[in-house]
């Protein structure tokens, strides 16, 4: 064969090999998932994250310019720089996971869409994995971030004296379960009688019926304070012409036919009064919301001024500071974001005089309640600074937009929520008690709304804090958000909260059992069960608390019970970490396995003797015990209660974290179960849950082989 013709040949044959090789090693890429703020403040710097999974052949690497770019649109630099790059030394292979953790900050807002609420502006927070110069990858999923430029500002008004000191610990998951209270919002054409805001007796009995059977302890309930001048719709609405709709009759006074500010204040009065007894007779806690004003000495909208409604807050702080039902006063309900929402900051000066209502409030209260604690219920990250001064603990509200029409956009708590939750603390301080003083879906679809509740739910439970859901209404017009129907009816978001009451407990029973955190199915199924039997033991007149020592209590008498709890002693899982067949040395595996040490002579004679001669079965000795390390008055008996309740809030955390279809599969066989012990294991009572989610997510990460 001539030269040339075998060279045409060998490039040929090469040509051909490179091109099949390049067919096998197609590089790929799948979007995992991401964490970022939904709002943002104009030239502050923010730490978010992308992750996403090699689906390819290829491994990535910096050198061979695999990178994050942004997207929507592609190359954009509105985040301040337009690609992130892998580290040096960074490899990341076939089926690998790589998150991405970098610093956004937007500096000039024009980069962003206009928002339709003033002064805002949208920008999409998108981006993709590529091979520079080769292709796109994946363009990722867009996150919308809110932009604000709310200015630093200084309050004309000092705090009279600090707020009120409170316990953290009562504002954590496990602790702190509430629901917004309100019959009435804009679009009903009742704004012209406020009191109307207010439920009357027999709403308020449906409420709070539904408030204990959901397992709920906190009402916070907005009241609207007569201002000193009650005036008509017809005197705002022209400013304000797409707000028409709002009263029937624009030229009827506001507060219905009575004009007299003390004898509206008294109707006011009179109507909380009989609601807060009710909370109280349900040993449930209210939150008072003072409302109805906005800025210091200027209406915004149908809010009046402070000054307008200063003598009926004075009187109504009065009635009701002394009132058992009163857990802590919230100074106002988004008061800068409603004044923003109404069109009224243009200037610094509005800000200050938001700033300067809102301070003279909490003052008056301070004044007149040295005792209960308070908080500003705002709306949106940026805003918060502005309250922190004046509130015991804090409330914000969280919001996630999603549509049932589009099942995906769930994901998107996933992707905000952690990262609001953490830009809140850094605005707040660290030490600051937060719970989430707002959260909800106003979707159509319930069944919908009890997945956004759970995916909302789970993710407070990770970071440990609490809830004030919107809303618990029988309203029509609250429908929207409401997890109550006007008849009464509970709505599957209603049914879910009921059931995770029973969350702590069933993982102090898995923990006590197994050794192990209940996975998301099994915890739900076995709450489902629980409370179907709570709900049935309540129509025979009895009452089954949410805790270990009510189900050992119900053990004799409540045969699906017996079977429930049995069915743990049954399992293999118990038989790895127990030996129930000498009971001296299973009270001590027992003592070990809960409470990270052996019994004291006292215990285990007391309980070695129970299971022998006075019939607590080896079935219900884990159980008994249990119970009675819960409830522990000395000082052992209290570190035994307090290693069981943290145990259980970092195994609600981490079952919480399997949040998504992939991490739940993850989660099953012997390695999930060596994985669950282990992270649980050496958990005692100096264990600090704070640092454990570094232990918690490289538990996830093992189950899941990143």
């Amino acid at each position: 064969m001539p030269i040339s013709s075998l060279s045409r040949a060998l490039c040929a044959g090469a040509a051909a090999w490179f091109l099949h090789a390049a067919a096998l090693a197609a590089p790929g890429a799948t979007f995992i998932s991401q964490s970022v703020p939904n709002t943002m403040q104009l030239g502050k710097t923010y730490s978010v994250s992308v992750t996403y999974k090699n689906t390819g052949d290829t491994t990535w690497t910096g050198a061979s310019q695999y990178r994050l770019g942004a997207v929507n649109p592609i190359d954009n630099r509105r985040w301040g720089t337009g690609r992130v790059e892998l580290p040096a030394g960074v490899a990341v292979p076939p089926n690998g996971l790589y998150t991405f953790t970098f610093d956004v900050a937007i500096t000039d807002s024009r980069y962003c869409r206009p928002s339709p609420r003033p002064q805002l502006q949208n920008c999409d927070f998108q981006w993709g994995l590529l091979q520079e110069s080769v292709a796109w990858l994946s363009l990722g999923v867009n996150t919308q971030v809110e932009l604000f430029d709310a200015p630093d500002l200084r309050s004309a008004v000092p705090p009279i004296a600090p707020p009120v000191a409170v316990d953290a610990a009562a504002f954590n998951a496990a602790s702190f379960r509430g629901a917004n209270v309100l019959m009435q919002t804009y679009e009903d054409n009742r704004l012209c009688d406020h009191t109307a805001w207010l439920p009357d007796a027999e709403q308020a009995d449906a409420i709070i019926g539904n408030a204990v059977a959901m397992g709920l302890n906190v009402l916070r309930m907005p009241v609207i304070l007569p201002p000193r001048n009650p005036g008509r719709p017809a005197d705002w609405i022209p400013n304000s012409p797409e707000y028409r709709h709002v009263c029937a009759d624009p030229d009827k006074p506001e507060w219905g036919e009575q004009g007299d500010r003390a004898l509206l204040n008294q109707q006011v009065i009179a109507k909380v009064q009989v609601i807060m007894d009710k909370a109280a007779a349900a040993q449930l806690k209210v939150i008072l919301v003072l409302d109805g004003y906005t800025k210091y000495d200027a209406p915004c909208y149908w809010k009046k001024s402070f000054l307008d409604v200063r003598d009926s807050a004075d009187s109504f702080i009065k009635a009701f500071k002394s009132h058992q039902a009163l857990l802590a006063w919230d100074i106002l309900n988004e008061p800068m974001w409603n004044a923003l929402a109404f069109d009224c900051l243009h200037r610094n000066e509005d800000y200050a005089s938001v700033l300067q209502a809102v301070d003279s409030m909490y003052n008056l209260v301070r004044s007149q309640d040295a005792l209960h604690p308070t908080t500003v219920g705002e709306h949106q990250i940026p805003l918060l600074k502005y309250w922190k001064d004046i509130s015991s603990f804090a409330s914000p509200h969280l919001y996630v937009a999603t549509n049932s029409r589009d099942p995906e956009s769930r994901n998107q708590i996933n992707y905000v929520q952690a990262a609001s939750l953490r830009e809140m603390s850094r605005e707040l301080g660290a030490a600051m008690p937060l719970v989430i003083g707002e959260f909800g879906s106003p979707d159509p679809d319930d069944d919908f709304n009890a997945a956004y509740y759970q995916l909302f739910l789970n993710g407070l439970t990770v970071a440990d804090r609490g809830f004030i859901l919107w809303s618990l209404s029988s309203g029509v017009n609250q429908q929207g958000f409401s997890v109550m129907r006007p008849d009464g009816e509970l709505k599957p978001a209603a049914l879910l909260v009921q059931r995770r009451v029973w969350y702590p407990v069933v993982q102090q029973l898995y923990l006590a059992y197994l050794g192990y955190p209940a996975d998301p199915g099994a915890l739900e199924n076995f709450s489902a069960q629980l409370a179907t039997l709570a709900e049935d033991m309540r129509y025979r007149g009895q009452i089954l608390q949410p805790s270990v020592a009510a189900l050992d209590a119900a053990y004799a008498t409540e045969p699906s019970l017996r079977t429930l709890l049995d069915s743990l002693y049954a399992s293999s899982s118990f038989h790895e970490i127990y030996n129930p067949d000498q009971p001296a040395d299973y009270v001590r595996q027992i003592y070990r396995q809960l409470f990270n040490r052996a019994p004291d002579d006292d215990g285990l004679r007391y309980w070695t003797d129970n299971i022998s001669y006075y019939g607590v079965g080896k079935d219900r000795a884990v159980a008994a015990i249990l119970a009675g390390g819960l409830s522990g008055s000395s000082d052992q008996g209290r570190l035994d209660a307090a290693a069981i309740g943290k145990k259980a809030a970092l195994a609600s955390a981490f079952s919480a974290s399997l949040n998504t279809p992939e991490r739940r599969d993850c989660y099953a066989g012997n390695l999930a179960v060596a994985t669950g012990r282990a992270l649980m294991t050496p958990v005692d009572a100096s264990t600090d849950l704070g640092l454990q989610r570094g232990r918690l997510d490289s538990a996830v990460d093992t189950l899941c082989g990143r």
